[in-house]
């Protein structure tokens, strides 16, 4: 299920460091209007940033922007050693704030990070760079640990080789009737829901929703129904051995050549070859 994080604050500042040791990653197709920096070691798994989809391995870092649905999902190791995350939260109005008093030298910076679409998936060079000073973030404390967040920040702009994943820059601060629209959509996407149901709930008027769709998710509530169903069913995909019209009945289609098509205009082939492709490439990385 798709939920919305909210973060709250840490150390006083609009920012927040999570440190995961775990067995596995699950599938937790999630946003939230924070940026995201999470750095993956010891995992060779999937990573799903709002259209892309990509296969990640040992040392893996991308940079997700503010409401756009992620997830990453990798199965436990054959060895049992543990998967490490560090996880960044933070919000650019923050940054601005100290670039504006004291701190001009984040000005570039902030206007690096306004231009994110969907997200940054940095190169091998950069990730094997930064990921010493991410992992031991958390060891650090008070101004310390401010100043080596904001070093590291300020080195993601540096990687020439950084991959942008393209797509219709969002609003940063939707709507709060697009907000509960969105949020309820998000709770209920594998399931029969309706544009004048998700416009009861955002208590605002059908065409006032289709406004707020293309106006702040440069998007159509069919559009975001289908992108969270695609998602759901490519996880279904590579995370089991089932059939096709199985994932599809499990992510909300009840027609399986609707499935077919929807699947083959998002992810530019049908089910079986993404199938049968990304786990090529993931066998292939994994050598």
């Amino acid at each position: 299920m798709l939920i919305r994080e909210w973060i709250g604050n840490s150390q006083g500042h609009a920012w927040r460091l999570n440190h995961h040791i775990a067995d596995l990653i699950p599938f937790n197709l999630h946003f939230h209007p924070e940026y995201e920096l999470t750095l993956t070691l010891g995992a060779q798994g999937q990573r799903h940033i709002g259209s892309d989809l990509e296969s990640f391995g040992e040392c893996d870092l991308a940079l997700v922007a503010p409401n756009q649905p992620h997830s990453w999902q990798a199965p436990a190791r054959v060895d049992g050693a543990a998967i490490k995350l560090q996880v960044v939260l933070f919000r650019l109005d923050w940054l601005v704030a100290l670039a504006e008093n004291g701190m001009p030298e984040l000005r570039h910076l902030c206007q690096w990070l306004a231009q994110i679409r969907q997200g940054v998936v940095f190169s091998s060079a950069c990730t094997q760079m930064l990921a010493p000073r991410l992992a031991q973030l958390h060891e650090l404390t008070g101004l310390k640990r401010l100043t080596a967040l904001l070093d590291i920040l300020s080195e993601l702009e540096k990687d020439p080789a950084a991959r942008f994943i393209n797509g219709e820059l969002t609003q940063l601060e939707p709507d709060r009737r697009l907000i509960r629209a969105m949020s309820y959509l998000q709770e209920h996407y594998l399931h029969s829901v309706t544009l004048d149901e998700l416009a009861q709930v955002a208590a605002c008027s059908v065409t006032t929703l289709k406004r707020l769709f293309a106006q702040q998710m440069k998007s159509s509530f069919s559009q975001e129904l289908a992108r969270l169903r695609i998602a759901h069913a490519s996880n279904l995909l590579l995370s089991t051995d089932r059939g096709i019209d199985w994932v599809a009945s499990q992510s909300g289609y009840a027609c399986l050549s609707h499935f077919y098509q929807q699947f083959s205009e998002r992810q530019g082939q049908t089910p079986s070859a993404f199938r049968r492709q990304s786990r090529t490439q993931q066998v292939a990385k994994s050598n």
